[in-house]
């Protein structure tokens, strides 16, 4: 954060549910929701509120649709434990699961669309994540999606 400020960028930290609705419209190019979807109680509030003041939004999420959190569920029957997803069911910060094809549909629903989609799989020794570009819901870890409204999506809030 220092080193942004120190670089002219504005930034926000701090629970950006409480302070988003403090900014006017369409004030941020591109406005960054990172691995904290899951852990949002309104979601669709805030994304459509970071719709409002930025353009554009990025949002990253762990994807629970990964084959190996399927696998996890199938032959133990226990909530999946992964490495980006550490935490047990009583312990986790995370309050919902997203999919890729979760967050597709959602973005229909409310009308917003996809301006770019990445899929990524990512091991705990890496440093950063393999692009996945075929059964992306199956086989990525994470999904990234840029996204904006859609035409005439403002009639649907």
């Amino acid at each position: 954060v220092e080193h942004c400020i120190q670089r002219g960028l504005t930034v926000l930290q701090g629970d950006f549910c409480e302070e988003i609705g403090d900014y006017p419209e369409n004030c941020f190019d591109v406005v960054i929701l990172s691995h904290t979807l899951q852990q949002i109680r309104q979601p669709k509030e805030v994304l459509l509120d970071m719709l409002r003041i930025g353009r554009r939004v990025i949002v990253s999420f762990p994807n629970y649709a990964h084959w190996y959190v399927r696998l996890q569920v199938l032959f133990t029957g226990l909530a999946p434990m992964t490495d980006q997803l550490p935490y047990d069911w009583y312990d986790t910060p995370n309050i919902r699961i997203i999919s890729i094809k979760d967050f597709q549909r959602f973005m229909l629903q409310f009308g917003m669309r996809a301006v770019r989609e990445l899929a990524i799989n990512t091991h705990h020794h890496e440093t950063k994540g393999n692009q996945v570009r075929y059964l992306k819901n199956l086989r990525a870890t994470y999904g990234i999606i840029m996204l904006e409204l859609a035409q005439n999506a403002g009639q649907r809030r």
